[in-house]
């Protein structure tokens, strides 16, 4: 017996061992190659490349790759949205591509090839406020979620012209007028210090020099092992918007950055404007912080509606620590026990913690003799975040969310508030628009 035959046997008994799709693939090369070297006719009368491609088993490798790359049901996407515009359906799942085993990693990069992709996500993005994409979860509601500002915040606004915003700002402080005292505000101010340029200027070197998107607590976090098909799906949709955020600061002068080295004087006048012990050595982006409080005490509404940004119970975990909220027009209402206790945290529907929710909102909804005392917030968010799962309960460090359905539903909670026969007007007509929207929406029942 010769040779080559000794040699194809052992390759074969290889390919038994192995028992593998791709390795049979593999050994079918290899059994061929073998043959080729032995018949110098081959070698003579044909292509390398055309030896080869005529060798493959074409059927399996594309079994192969299809067992390979698991699929997702389908989801209905709104026409001219991200998640249909750049195709998420045709994306592999999030875990099995960001875990190496597919070349699928990047797929969203890949997807903004597309100029509908470009032009969806851009259209998104543009009208997005960043401390809405900051704020992650639904876990507790934010004032800058809840509440809508004649002027809103939004990533075109802070992208737009952020060097005009640094030479507006160096401009404010250097006006005795516009150095406010850490405790000191002065709301009538707001036009004359530019106090829009401050808070548009940190958030840039927020996003672009602090950190970038690492400071955002994802509505779905990229440590979930066993997401849905729609957070799967989100998962995807937060990756095509950190790229779109992380594409505009690449455009940006690195000089923009605010340092001590870049701008030693400037710096050093920000950082005295607050007291030693208001801050951490663990607030990296302190002096941005001050930024943002000190828009807020020059009355810019967008300023004022900013939380700190980070986990719930440990100042620890914050990835960013402004405190605006604390200095604006909105201070009495983030401040008070309606909303902190009864409202924000986003709990399950109960008869008692809806009816001192209305009562705020009631209030809210009132008219005030002076408009700029008036305030709007989004019924839409309201009704969703009161009645929309999931809901959460609080443990000693984080929260949990609630896998019970047994809640009574938002429809159940407005028969048993009315039952207490309400008649004081402003809270029936709160009800009256709460169930409206409500019904519009389809989480009533």
């Amino acid at each position: 017996m010769s040779q080559s035959v000794h040699t194809q046997r052992g390759l074969w008994g290889t390919c038994a061992v192995l028992g593998l799709t791709v390795a049979v693939v593999v050994c079918v090369l290899l059994v061929m190659n073998n043959r080729a070297d032995s018949n110098p006719a081959v070698l003579e009368t044909s292509e390398p490349s055309t030896a080869v491609s005529s060798s493959l088993p074409t059927p399996i490798t594309e079994v192969t790759e299809v067992a390979a790359t698991p699929q997702l049901p389908r989801l209905d996407f709104l026409p001219g949205s991200v998640e249909e515009a750049c195709g998420l359906n045709e994306f592999p799942t999030y875990w099995f591509a960001r875990g190496g085993l597919s070349s699928n990693w990047g797929h969203h990069i890949k997807a903004l090839e597309s100029d509908d992709c470009r032009a969806a996500l851009e259209a998104h993005m543009t009208t997005t406020n960043p401390y809405h994409f900051l704020m992650g979860g639904p876990q507790v509601a934010r004032l800058a979620e809840f509440l809508v500002l004649e002027n809103p915040l939004t990533f075109e606004r802070i992208f737009e012209e952020p060097s005009v915003d640094l030479a507006r700002m160096q401009n404010a402080l250097a006006r005795p007028e516009c150095l406010l005292v850490p405790t000191e505000t002065n709301w009538e101010l707001e036009e004359s210090c530019h106090a829009d340029a401050f808070v548009n200027y940190a958030l840039v070197n927020l996003f672009c020099f602090g950190g970038g998107v690492e400071n955002r607590f994802l509505p779905v976090r990229k440590g979930e092992r066993d997401p849905t098909v729609a957070q799967d799906r989100l998962l995807w949709k937060q990756e095509l918007e950190g790229e779109w955020v992380t594409q505009k600061c690449e455009k940006l002068d690195p000089t923009l950055e605010f340092t001590p080295e870049h701008y030693p004087e400037l710096h050093a006048l920000v950082m005295s404007l607050h007291e030693p012990k208001m801050k951490s050595p663990l607030h990296r982006n302190s002096s941005l912080e001050l930024l943002v409080e000190l828009s807020a005490r020059l009355g810019n509404d967008a300023a004022g509606l900013a939380e700190p940004i980070g986990g719930p119970f440990t100042h620890i975990n914050w990835k960013f620590y402004s405190q605006g909220h604390k200095f604006g027009r909105f201070s009495n209402l983030s401040e008070s026990e309606d909303w902190r206790v009864h409202f924000a945290f986003k709990g399950e529907p109960s008869t008692d913690r809806f009816l001192k929710t209305f009562h705020m909102l009631a209030r809210l909804n009132a008219s005030r003799a002076d408009p700029r005392d008036e305030v709007e917030f989004d019924w839409e968010f309201v009704v969703r975040h009161l009645c929309e799962p999931p809901y959460f309960e609080r443990t000693w460090e984080s929260f949990r969310e609630i896998e019970n359905t047994d809640h009574l539903s938002c429809k159940e909670v407005v028969h048993e508030i009315r039952q207490q026969g309400i008649t004081f007007l402003p809270l029936t007509l709160a009800l009256e628009k709460f169930e409206q929207v409500a019904l519009e929406l389809e989480v009533y029942e």
